[in-house]
């Protein structure tokens, strides 16, 4: 966490800060699922609260298409990696949590890496797969990643309770997690 200046600007989220501060100075790799209303400052408190220890970025694009979602994606990627963003795109999200994994692999593990994406419900459309390979990641990689912190958010709260607070039919919670997502319910302003 950063400085005084950023405790200032999240004034009452008290409860959510201590969850926050518990997940960035731990020594386990962690799942936190954010959720809430629109316009309550999810977005605003995980980018204020983790600053610089978030690696990589993504918020998904509404009503967009596979193919756009991974060019956000692959552009997302390229810009915390430092490069420009590649030509040929992903195929598919299994490939884009590849490309990801690869990233993740050449930072240095003895810092916390978080792993945000924003959104979810915009790119876990029905048939994107997008579900299915975060869950992949989580389970077969990322679980296992002492440093890492991976964190999802969505404004639509019925959608994110479903899918994955819930879920204990496949995505992101299969009986071969290192553990469920730690979900932080955030339907208030501050």
């Amino acid at each position: 966490m950063g400085d005084g200046l950023v405790v200032q600007r999240l004034v009452g989220r008290a409860e959510e800060q201590a969850i926050l501060g518990k997940v960035l100075k731990g020594s386990e790799p962690e799942f936190l699922a954010l959720y809430g209303r629109r316009r309550v400052g999810k977005t605003f408190l995980i980018r204020e609260f983790f600053q610089d220890a978030i690696r990589f970025e993504l918020t998904g694009i509404h009503s967009a298409s596979r193919s756009l979602q991974l060019r956000n994606f692959s552009d997302q990627l390229a810009r915390a990696g430092g490069s420009q963003p590649r030509e040929e795109l992903p195929s598919d999200w299994y490939r884009a949590f590849g490309q990801l994994t690869a990233f993740l692999e050449s930072l240095d593990t003895a810092r916390r890496h978080v792993v945000f994406f924003d959104e979810v419900p915009w790119l876990a459309t029905r048939r994107s797969g997008f579900l299915q390979a975060l869950e992949h990641f989580w389970n077969s990689w990322a679980s296992r990643q002492a440093h890492v912190v991976l964190v999802i958010c969505g404004s639509a709260a019925a959608w994110m309770i479903e899918k994955v607070i819930h879920n204990r039919g496949g995505s992101v919670q299969s009986r071969h997690a290192a553990a469920p997502p730690r979900s932080v319910f955030a339907d208030r302003s501050p």
